[in-house]
């Protein structure tokens, strides 16, 4: 349709071409594609992905630290992991502290879990406990567990009135361990 039929004419008018700028390099993890751990890798240390996203379907045998953490179908921690965001499709055998946790519903944890969200779907595994926090991601230790707070029974006492429980009657040696603590108010 457009030709230049001999025209062999060159327009020296026509400004150049700009130099192509060079290439930057973005800081690693920045770029938002994943880090991938593939099936078959296994790992042995600590991770330290500075709020980069990382999928793990290997195994890693050490603490993680992350802005994102999806463990896949064949993935494994075995370790502390410590995370904007966790969800769980395979294993963790180690603590979790994110402010957003989900277990899949083939998810098998072994560990303690504190959170700011928590979903967990039918057919997951959970052996341990949750603990909610605003901010899980505040206090200090890097994966450092939810402790259980022991209660002495002079200190609930009134909670259930007049010293019985949802447990039963409180005795002298009696205490109460959990992850939550629910007392009364008057």
């Amino acid at each position: 349709m457009f030709t230049n039929k001999g025209n062999t004419r060159t327009d020296s008018n026509l400004p150049a071409l700009p130099e192509p700028a060079p290439q930057r390099r973005t800081a690693p993890g920045r770029a938002g594609i994943a880090s991938i751990i593939a099936n078959g890798v296994k790992i042995t240390g600590t991770i330290d992905a500075d709020g980069a996203e990382l999928q793990v379907d290997g195994e890693i045998e050490g603490n993680v630290r992350g802005g994102s953490l999806t463990v896949g179908d064949t993935g494994m921690v075995k370790g502390d992991v410590v995370s904007e965001s966790v969800t769980v499709h395979g294993r963790v055998e180690g603590s979790v502290r994110a402010r957003k946790v989900m277990l899949a519903r083939n998810a098998h944890v072994l560990g303690d879990i504190v959170h700011q969200s928590l979903s967990v779907e039918m057919g997951a595994v959970f052996e341990g406990q949750c603990r909610y926090l605003q901010d899980p991601l505040s206090q200090s230790g890097p994966g450092a567990p939810a402790q259980p707070q022991v209660m002495p029974t002079q200190d609930r006492s009134n909670a259930f009135g007049g010293g019985s429980s949802v447990f039963g009657e409180a005795s002298n040696d009696d205490r109460m361990v959990s992850g939550v603590i629910v007392t009364g108010s008057n």
